[in-house]
């Protein structure tokens, strides 16, 4: 997994912390979120769904990348 990967995985994570927070903050306070939470919690979940989306691309890249690495082009068997 490339730096970028890494990059994205941490950024992953930071979100995830920080929807973990809201989720918690509104569990433990019992009253919910205050709109501005509740609108940051909506848009985490939007950004969280974007970096699993890119974080699957590039992984699917890597493995074809990978393949086509060990391909022979002289091999035309297939």
């Amino acid at each position: 997994m490339g730096t970028t990967s890494h990059a994205i995985t941490d950024r992953l994570a930071a979100l995830l912390d920080e929807e973990h927070d809201l989720r918690t903050r509104a569990i433990h306070h019992g009253g919910g979120l205050s709109p501005a939470e509740q609108a940051r919690l909506t848009k985490l979940e939007s950004e969280l769904d974007a970096v699993v989306r890119l974080l699957q691309q590039r992984r699917a890249l890597s493995v074809f990348d990978a393949g086509d690495a060990t391909d022979d082009p002289a091999d035309t068997s297939n």
